[in-house]
C-alpha cells in the first residue's frame, strides 16, 4: 500500500479479504491485525495474507483485498486488490520415465510403464500410440507380413485411462515373433492429447529398440560327416541343410568346394576350359590316377528352401580297371559372400551350429569307400528261353573287373519241372566242366558275382492244341413265312496236333438284338473231332426289322489243355422287307374338339373321306392303330416372331401327349399346334409319318378367359372346411373340404396340402406324387390311399344337364383318366370344384394338419380345440421354354376348423388323490396357456381335505412338491404356490407350474406330487406355518397341449429382369414374347443402347405392379477390373468410389438431373429415362416396366478394349402406392426459388469400408431393387446411326457439307441454349453462396469418380428379386 501528500502520520482502520472464487480458510488465510499504520514520511506499508497449499489441483482462484475507513487520509482508486492464486505444481502430469527401451524379440508382450505426478485425486486419460521407425508396425485386424509388432493409432482405442489415484498405468504393445533374421530396428511410443492433466517435460515419447534374434540366424551344414560311394555307382550325392527360421524366407548362396585329404588318398581330374589365350598349368600328379572331378560351385537357396543337393562324379577304372584301396577327399562349404575365408574341420551334424558369416566354414569328410577290383564271373541274364524243337541252347558267361588275370569257373545244371535225361542233357559239377579264362593267375584270386544262377524255360509251342472259329461272320436270311426254317453253318479250324485226351467243350449261342427261341434256336455242342461244324436253325418271327443278331461263343476246354482262340463269331439275320410301304393319301387335318377333333385322313369324318377311303382301303390302313404325337410352339410376340415347333412328350397322371385329342393343359391361347400322324396297316406294320399344317389358337374365342384379356396369372380361390355331422346320410362325421377355383384355358389347377415343386416329376404317371401328396387331386381314385379323394371313378358331372359340347366326355377320344379329372369342372360356369371327405386321423397323419388348443376356457365348462390344415394351390400350364416344360403360378393358405369340447367334468369335480392315500385332497386345473416364450404354464388349485396344509418343502423332511412327466422325461418344471387360505382348516391353494423348456406337443399325464402338512387340532394359523410333514399325495394330470402356428401369409416373390437392346421397336414391345438372342446384341460405335428393366412376364399381375428407373450408373474397371455387386463382401458395383474403377459416371437421376454427368470428354451421353422421350409413350403405359436410352459413343473413347458396365436403380411397389413417371415437384420448386440445393450441402467424410447411402436403401423393405449388366461393344464396325469415326473428331465447319449446314445451325442453336442456361444456374449459385460461411462450395456437382459392381449376390443372373 501507498500514500501521497506524506504530512503527518495516518491510519487504515479496516483492511480484510473478500473471498471470490477463492475461499478464506481453505485457499487462503489474512492476518488478524485488521489495520495498517503509516508514520509520517513513510510512503508504502504491507499486509501479508498467507496461501494454504492444499495438494489437490485447482484452476486459477481469485480473492480480492479491500481498504476501508481511513484516519487521516482519504482512499484513491484501487481501493481494493484482486489476488489471483496460480497452482502449476499439482497439475496432474503424465509422462514415461524412460527415453529408450532395449527388447528381445520373443518377448510378446511389451509394457511401457506411463506414470502421472502432482494431484492424482482426478481420473484423467492420454492416448499412448506408436509411431514407426526401423520396425514396422500392422494393425490387429489385418495383420500383414514382415511386421514387427501391431502398432497402437492415435485414436480412442489407444487411450489409457488412470483411475483415482492411480500413479501408474502400463502401455501394452504387442511384439511378434517372426522367424526372419532381421538387424536391430526400433519405433517410438508416444504421448498425446492429455485429459485431466498436461504432458510432463520429459519424457513424452520412448524409443523402443527389438534388439537381433540370434535363434533366426542361418547355418549352413552337410548332412552326413561321412559319405560312403563304390567307385562303380558313378556318383556321390551330397545333401547341405540350412536351419535358422530367419533365413528361411530369404535367398542365400554357400560355396561347396573338394580338396584332397592330407596324406593324399584320391586324386581329382580337373576340368578344362579354353577361354583365351592365357595357358592352364596341370599338375603332374592329376596324370597318375584319376579318381573323382573336383568341384567348386556356388549353391543357390531360394526363399523358403531349406535343403539343396549336389553331386560329385565318381571316375571308374573302367578301360583298365586297377585294384585299389579304400580313397577319400574331403568337402568343405564356404561363406559365398566373403573374399578371404577360413576352413575349419565340421563338427556332426547335430552339433553343427556355426553360422557361415564366420569365415571359419564347416567342413565334411566323405569317403569313397571301393570294392577291390577283383574279377568277377557271372551270367548275364537271369532268365532263358529255348524252344524244344531247336535241341540246344547256349548261356553267356562275363567276366569283369581286372582282366589281366587267369581265371576259372565251374558252370553245371540243377533240374527243376525240367526232368533229366527226359528234357535236357545234365552237366555235373565236376571238375571237366571248368571254363578257362586265359591270361596269368590274380594273386588275389576271383570271385563269382550276384548273377550266379540263371534259370532256362523250355517252351512248347509246336505241340499246342487250338481250337478256333473258322470265321468270325455269318449271315442268314430270314424265313419269309411261318413254319420255315433257315440254317446257318458254323465251321470250326483244324486242331494243330491235339492230343487223344483234349475235348473242347463246344459252342453256346447268346442274344443280341435277336431273341432267342423267337428268332432262332439255341444250342449248346460239344466236339472232340479234330474239325467240327456247328449248326444254328434261324425261324420267323412274323416282326418286321431292318436287321438282327446273336453271336456264338466258344467255351474253354475243360481239361484246360487246348487254348482257344477267335472264341466269338456273330450271325446276322436279314429280312428282304423291313418298311411297311403304307401311308396315309393326305396330310393330316387339326380341329377343336368342339367341331370333332379328327386328324388321320382314313377316318369316315376327314373332310375328303370320299376321296381318301377307298385309297385307305386299298392300302389295308387300320386307323384304330394309327400312331400320333404333337408338336407345340408357345404364341407369337407383338413382332410376330415365332417360336420353334417342339415335341410336347411329357404324359402326365390323367393326360397323353400320344393320342388323338392334345389336352388343352398342354397349349394356351395365341399356340401354334401340329400333329403327326404315322399310318398302320392291317398287320400292325408303321409306314410313313405325316405332318398336318400349323394350326395357331384363337385368342378371342376361347372358352374360358382370363377375367382380364392378355393377362396369365393367379386367379382367387374358395376353400371350405367344414363338418357333415351325423345327420349326412353318405359322409357322417366326416369332414368335408371343398376347393372352389375358376377356369382359364390351358391351365391346370393343383391342389394339395403339402407344398407343390418339381412339377416336371409331380405330375409325372410315376409314383412319386403318391407318397408326397396324399391329401391332393394328383391321385387317381385307386391310388387313394385314404378312405375318399378328390377324384373318384365318375366320368361325368351328374348335376350337368345337357351336352353342350358332344365330345367333351368321349373316352375314345380323351380316355378314362382325363375324363375323371375333368368331371369335376364346371365348363358352362368355367369353375373347378374339388371336393373330398377326410376323418380327423387322415387330416393329421396323411394331409399335415395339425391340432391344438389355445387354452381359452368358456365358463368353467367348454374348451376350444382348433384344426388348422396347410392349402397349396397351384395353376400349372405348358411352356414349350419353361424349365421341364411347365410354369406356375403358386398360392398357399390355411384352413381352420374350431371344436368346443366339454370339459365340465374336469373342472367341477376335480382329481381326488389316490383312494389307498392316508391323507385325501383334490385338485382343480383353472388354466393353462403358452407363455410367449413357448413354455407351458398350467394354474391349479387345491383342496386339502384334512388339518392342514400342502407345502412346497419342510425342513423337517427331504422330500419336496415337485411335478414330473413319463410322457416327457427330459423336461423340469418350475413349482410355486401363489396364495393361500390363512386358516388350517382344508384351505384353498393357487398353485403354478412352468416348464422349464419348450416343446412343440406337451400332450400327456403329468404327475403332481404335493407334500401335505399335518397341525394340531387347535393350533392356529402362523406364517410361517407351523405343522408337520407327512408322505406326498399324487394327482395324475391329463394334458393334451400343442404349439400353435401363426397364420400362414400368401406372399409372391416378383423376379424382374434388365435388358439391354438395340431395337427400338423390340424395345417399346410389351416384352410376353421374351427378347430371345436380341439382349445378346453388340453396339457399335453411335448405336443407341435401349435399356429396359421390367417384371418376368410369366409373373405379370396385370397393373398391379409399376417399375421406375431411379438412377442410372456407368463405369469401366481399372486393368481388368470386372465389377460386382456384393454388399456382403463391400462390393458396390457401379454406386460407389472405389480404386478399382477408372470411371464412374451417373448418367440418369431421376429426382435430381442437374447432378448427372452428360459428357464423357467431348462426347455427349445423350441418356434419357422413358417417361422424358415422347417417342416411348407406349413403353412407360406398360405396367412393371420402364426403360432408358443411352448414346454408346461416349463408351468408344480412350483405349481400345476398355469393357463397360451399366448399373440401374429401380423400385417396384403397387400401383396405389406408386407415382409413376414423375418428377419431385417439390425438388424442383426448391431449386427454382433459390434456396440451397441438396448437393451443396456439406458432405459428412464416409470411412472406405462404410457402404455407400444408395445400398442402405436397396432391399425388399424399400421396394427398391439393383441389377447391373455389362455392355459388349463391338469396336470392328461403326454404327449405322453415325459416320465413321474420324469424321465425328473432325470440327463441325470441316466436317459437315452442303446438306450438313442445317444440322451445325441446329447444333449451334442447341449449344446457346444450354450456355445461357448454364450461365443462369452459374450465377444463381454465386448467390447463394454469398449467403452462406466462406469455404461452402457451390453447385452440384457431376460426380465421375471410380467404383466397383457385381451382379446381385455374385452370380450370374441378371434378375433380382424385391
Amino acid at each position: 500500500m501507498s500514500r501521497a501528500l506524506i504530512l503527518f502520520a495516518s491510519l487504515v482502520k479496516g483492511i480484510g479479504t473478500r473471498d471470490g472464487s477463492a475461499e478464506k480458510e481453505k485457499d487462503f488465510r489474512g492476518k488478524s491485525q485488521k489495520q495498517v499504520q503509516f508514520n509520517p514520511g513513510q510512503t508504502w506499508a504491507s499486509w501479508k495474507v498467507r496461501i494454504l497449499t492444499d495438494g489437490e489441483y485447482e484452476q486459477s482462484e481469485t480473492f480480492e483485498i479491500v481498504l476501508s475507513e481511513p484516519v487521516m487520509a482519504a482512499l484513491d482508486f484501487p481501493s481494493a486488490a484482486t489476488v489471483e492464486i496460480l497452482d502449476p505444481a499439482d497439475e496432474s502430469t503424465v509422462f514415461i520415465p524412460q527415453s529408450t527401451y532395449a527388447i528381445e524379440e520373443d518377448v510378446g508382450e511389451l509394457l511401457i510403464p506411463v506414470r502421472r505426478s502432482g494431484d492424482v485425486t482426478q481420473e484423467l486419460m492420454v492416448i499412448c500410440y506408436t509411431q514407426q521407425g526401423s520396425a514396422t508396425g500392422t494393425v490387429p485386424s489385418t495383420v500383414l507380413s514382415y511386421s514387427d509388432y501391431i502398432s497402437r493409432p492415435e485414436e480412442h482405442g489407444s487411450i489409457l485411462r488412470f483411475d483415482k489415484g492411480e500413479t501408474e498405468k502400463p502401455c501394452r504393445v504387442v511384439v511378434i515373433d517372426d522367424s526372419l533374421y532381421e538387424g536391430e530396428e526400433s519405433f517410438n511410443i508416444s504421448l498425446s492429447l492429455p485429459v485431466g492433466g498436461r504432458l510432463g517435460p520429459e519424457f513424452t515419447s520412448a524409443r523402443v529398440t527389438i534388439l537381433p534374434d540370434l535363434d533366426d540366424a542361418p547355418v549352413f551344414y552337410f548332412g552326413e560327416m561321412e559319405y560312403h560311394v563304390d567307385e562303380s555307382q558313378n556318383f556321390v550325392e551330397v545333401r547341405v541343410w540350412r536351419t535358422g527360421t530367419g533365413s528361411l524366407p530369404k535367398r542365400a548362396t554357400v560355396t561347396v568346394r573338394s580338396r584332397k585329404t592330407d596324406p593324399v588318398s584320391a586324386e581329382a581330374r580337373v576340368p578344362l576350359r579354353h577361354t583365351g589365350p592365357c595357358p592352364v598349368r596341370i599338375s603332374r600328379r592329376l596324370r597318375s590316377g584319376l579318381d573323382y572331378v573336383g568341384i567348386s560351385r556356388n549353391l543357390d537357396f531360394a526363399p523358403g528352401v531349406n535343403m539343396q543337393t549336389f553331386r560329385v562324379t565318381i571316375l571308374d577304372d573302367l578301360g583298365q580297371p586297377v585294384l585299389e584301396g579304400t580313397e577319400s577327399f574331403e568337402l568343405v562349404l564356404r561363406n559365398a559372400g566373403e573374399r578371404h575365408s577360413w576352413e575349419s574341420r565340421a563338427r556332426p551334424p547335430s552339433t553343427s551350429t556355426t553360422p557361415i558369416s564366420d569365415p571359419r566354414d564347416v567342413s565334411r569328410r566323405f569317403s569313397q569307400d571301393r570294392s577291390l577290383q577283383l574279377p568277377k564271373v557271372q551270367f548275364r541274364d537271369a532268365l532263358y528261353v529255348a524252344k524244344e524243337n531247336e535241341g540246344r541252347i547256349s548261356v553267356a558267361v562275363f567276366r569283369s573287373g581286372d582282366v589281366s588275370y587267369r581265371s576259372t569257373v565251374r558252370c553245371y545244371t540243377r533240374q527243376g519241372s525240367a526232368q533229366v535225361a527226359t528234357d535236357f542233357e545234365e552237366r555235373p559239377n565236376t571238375d571237366a566242366f571248368h571254363h578257362h579264362l586265359p591270361t596269368s593267375a590274380s594273386p588275389f584270386g576271383a570271385s563269382v558275382g550276384a548273377q550266379s544262377e540263371t534259370v532256362i524255360k523250355i517252351k512248347d509251342n509246336a505241340d499246342k492244341p487250338i481250337i478256333k472259329f473258322g470265321e468270325t461272320k455269318f449271315s442268314v436270311s430270314e424265313p419269309k413265312e411261318s413254319g420255315q426254317v433257315s440254317m446257318v453253318r458254323i465251321p470250326g479250324s483244324p486242331r494243330a496236333a491235339t492230343p487223344p485226351r483234349c475235348r473242347w467243350s463246344g459252342c453256346t449261342p447268346r442274344t443280341g438284338s435277336a431273341t432267342s427261341g423267337e428268332d432262332y434256336h439255341p444250342v449248346s455242342e460239344e466236339a472232340g473231332e479234330t474239325e467240327h461244324a456247328v449248326e444254328v436253325e434261324v425261324l420267323y418271327d412274323g416282326v418286321r426289322e431292318m436287321r438282327e443278331a446273336f453271336t456264338i461263343h466258344l467255351k474253354p476246354d475243360e481239361n484246360m489243355v487246348a487254348e482257344t482262340q477267335m472264341s466269338k463269331a456273330i450271325v446276322y439275320i436279314e429280312e428282304t422287307n423291313s418298311m411297311a410301304d403304307v401311308t396315309f393319301p393326305s396330310v393330316p387335318q387339326v380341329v377343336s374338339l368342339l367341331h370333332y377333333d379328327d386328324i388321320g385322313a382314313c377316318n369316315q369324318k376327314y373332310s375328303d373321306y370320299e376321296k381318301t377311303g377307298s385309297i385307305c382301303v386299298s392300302e389295308n390302313i387300320n386307323d384304330t392303330l394309327t400312331r400320333y404325337r404333337w408338336l407345340v410352339s408357345a404364341p407369337k410376340g407383338p413382332d410376330g416372331v415365332a417360336s420353334p415347333m417342339r415335341e410336347a412328350d411329357f404324359d402326365t397322371f390323367f393326360t397323353s401327349s400320344k393320342l388323338i385329342t392334345l389336352d388343352s393343359v398342354y397349349f394356351q391361347a395365341g399356340s401354334r399346334v401340329q400333329c403327326a400322324a404315322r399310318a398302320v396297316n392291317s398287320n400292325g406294320d408303321e409306314g410313313l409319318e405325316l405332318s398336318s399344317p400349323i394350326a395357331s389358337i384363337s385368342m378371342e374365342e376361347g372358352m374360358c378367359q382370363p377375367r382380364k384379356v392378355g393377362t396369365v396369372g393367379a386367379e382367387p380361390f374358395s376353400a371350405k372346411l367344414r363338418y357333415t355331422g351325423a345327420d349326412d346320410p353318405d359322409h357322417a362325421n366326416l369332414i368335408k373340404l371343398t376347393v372352389t377355383m375358376p377356369h382359364m384355358d390351358g391351365m391346370l389347377p393343383v391342389v394339395s396340402t403339402r407344398p407343390l415343386s418339381n412339377f416336371d416329376l409331380t405330375l409325372s404317371p410315376d409314383g412319386t406324387r403318391v407318397g408326397n401328396h396324399r391329401c391332393s387331386n394328383l391321385l387317381d381314385y385307386d391310388e387313394v390311399a385314404t378312405r375318399h379323394g378328390f377324384l373318384t371313378d365318375a366320368t361325368k358331372n351328374p348335376e350337368l344337364i345337357g351336352e353342350t359340347s358332344p365330345y367333351q366326355y368321349s373316352a375314345p377320344l380323351r380316355g378314362a383318366n382325363t375324363l375323371r379329372f375333368y368331371r369335376n369342372l364346371n365348363l358352362e360356369a368355367c369353375l373347378w370344384e374339388f371336393v373330398s371327405y377326410y376323418d380327423m386321423s387322415e387330416l393329421l397323419t396323411d394331409c399335415g394338419g395339425t391340432i391344438g388348443t389355445d387354452g381359452q376356457v368358456l365358463n368353467l365348462v367348454q374348451s376350444y380345440v382348433t384344426l388348422r390344415v396347410p392349402l397349396h394351390v397351384s395353376y400349372v400350364f405348358h411352356s414349350p421354354v419353361g424349365a421341364g416344360g411347365w410354369q406356375h403360378f403358386d398360392l398357399q393358405s390355411e384352413l381352420r376348423l374350431t371344436f368346443v369340447y366339454d370339459t365340465a367334468i374336469l373342472w367341477k369335480e376335480g382329481i381326488s388323490s389316490p383312494p389307498q392315500a392316508e391323507l385325501q385332497g383334490a385338485l382343480y386345473p383353472t388354466s393353462m396357456r403358452i407363455n410367449e416364450y413357448g413354455r407351458l404354464v398350467v394354474n391349479f388349485r387345491t383342496e386339502a381335505r384334512f388339518r392342514g396344509l400342502f407345502v412346497t418343502s419342510h425342513s423337517a423332511s427331504p422330500l419336496a412338491s415337485m411335478i414330473m412327466s413319463a410322457d416327457h422325461p427330459g423336461l423340469t418344471f418350475n413349482l410355486t404356490l401363489v396364495r393361500t387360505e390363512p386358516t388350517y382348516n382344508q384351505p384353498l391353494q393357487q398353485w403354478t407350474f412352468i416348464s422349464d423348456f419348450a416343446v412343440r406337443d406337451y400332450s400327456g399325464t403329468y404327475t403332481v406330487k404335493l407334500v401335505p402338512c399335518t397341525s394340531n387340532p387347535n393350533q392356529e394359523y402362523t406364517i410361517p406355518p407351523v405343522c408337520n410333514p407327512r408322505d406326498p399325495i399324487t394327482f395324475d394330470l391329463d394334458i393334451r397341449f400343442q404349439q400353435v402356428s401363426d397364420p400362414v401369409a400368401v406372399e409372391f416373390n416378383l423376379n424382374t429382369q434388365m435388358f439391354l437392346l438395340s431395337k427400338k421397336a423390340l424395345w417399346l414391345s410389351d416384352g410376353t414374347m421374351g427378347f430371345g438372342q436380341e439382349s445378346d446384341a453388340a453396339f457399335s460405335e453411335g448405336d443407341v443402347i435401349y435399356g429396359r428393366v421390367m417384371v418376368d412376364p410369366v409373373q405379370n399381375l396385370g397393373d398391379s405392379f409399376t417399375c421406375n428407373i431411379e438412377r442410372v450408373f456407368l463405369c469401366t474397371g481399372a486393368d481388368g477390373y470386372v465389377p460386382k455387386y456384393n454388399p456382403a463382401k463391400f462390393e458396390f458395383g457401379c454406386l460407389a468410389d472405389s480404386p478399382s474403377l477408372l470411371y464412374r459416371f451417373k448418367i440418369i437421376d431421376k429426382a435430381q438431373p442437374e447432378t448427372q454427368a452428360t459428357f464423357f470428354g467431348n462426347t455427349n451421353f445423350g441418356a434419357v429415362l422413358a417417361v422424358d422421350d415422347p417417342e416411348a409413350l407406349s413403353l412407360v403405359k406398360q405396367p412393371g416396366s420402364d426403360g432408358f436410352r443411352v448414346d454408346s459413343s461416349a463408351m468408344f473413347q480412350g483405349v481400345t478394349g476398355r469393357e463397360w458396365y451399366i448399373h440401374t436403380i429401380y423400385t417396384v411397389r403397387s400401383r396405389s402406392n406408386a407415382n409413376r413417371g414423375k418428377r419431385s415437384v417439390e425438388y424442383h420448386s426448391v431449386s427454382a426459388s433459390g434456396s440451397p440445393a441438396q448437393g451443396n450441402q456439406p458432405r459428412s467424410r464416409r470411412s472406405a469400408g462404410d457402404p455407400p447411402e444408395l445400398v442402405d436403401q436397396i432391399g425388399a423393405d424399400n421396394n427398391r431393387g439393383t441389377n447391373i449388366m455389362h455392355i459388349a461393344l463391338d469396336r470392328t464396325r461403326s454404327g449405322s446411326a453415325r459416320g465413321p469415326a474420324a469424321d465425328a473428331l473432325l470440327p463441325q465447319e470441316l466436317s459437315g457439307q452442303g446438306g450438313e449446314q442445317g444440322l451445325v445451325t441446329a447444333v449451334g442453336v442447341l449449344v446457346g441454349l444450354l450456355l445461357t442456361v448454364l450461365v443462369a444456374v452459374v450465377l444463381a449459385l454465386l448467390l447463394r453462396s454469398r449467403q452462406r460461411e466462406k469455404g461452402e462450395e457451390a453447385g452440384p456437382k457431376v460426380l465421375s469418380s471410380r467404383e466397383p459392381m457385381v451382379t446381385r449376390g455374385g452370380g450370374s443372373d441378371d434378375s433380382s428379386e424385391v
